[in-house]
């Protein structure tokens, strides 16, 4: 949002014109509507890798299933539980440059609220960093996979192919 301010007041200075302010809104969380999966299969692809397809989600309780950050009408962020029933967390992303609004460590409060007295499991790359933010809500590593990413990850990834099996219990 900075830089698009900055671009703005550029075009001001330059042009000798003002440029209308974007009118801040606040981000909503939400579970997976139809309109969200364009938006939502880009952001999963960019954040992990080619043919994520999460439209079946619209199927199993999404109110209990997925959390979707919205900005105005931009998804930022997406969270997704392979089902009620199975809560074991398939995805959670937030889009390139909203890193540190705290997205994830929302909708992740969202999914484990919306389950309770259920466990949460979930398989994290051995480096990731996202490791801290399960970390400090409680997850604890119960095994280590070695080549769990292999048939989804490149060659060129900086993220291990080996996973780490991390468990919340409720």
């Amino acid at each position: 949002m900075s830089l698009l301010e900055d671009i703005r007041d550029h075009y001001s200075i330059r042009c000798g014109t003002m440029a209308a302010r974007e009118v801040e809104a606040p981000i909503v969380y939400t579970s997976l509507q139809e309109w969200h999966l364009d938006q939502v299969h880009d952001l999963l692809t960019r954040a992990f890798w080619s043919g994520i397809d999460i439209s079946d989600s619209l199927f199993y309780q999404p109110e209990l299933s997925t959390v979707i950050a919205t900005y105005k009408k931009l998804v930022v962020g997406v969270a997704i539980l392979k089902s009620p029933q199975e809560t074991y967390i398939t995805y959670l992303a937030v889009k390139p440059g909203w890193d540190n609004s705290q997205i994830a460590t929302t909708m992740l409060y969202h999914l484990i609220t919306l389950n309770p007295g259920k466990d949460i499991t979930l398989h994290v790359s051995a480096n990731n960093p996202a490791m801290l933010l399960y970390n400090r809500f409680g997850f604890k590593a119960e095994g280590f996979v070695v080549g769990f990413y292999d048939k989804y990850l490149d060659a060129q990834s900086r993220l291990s192919k080996n996973a780490v099996l991390l468990r919340l219990r409720q």
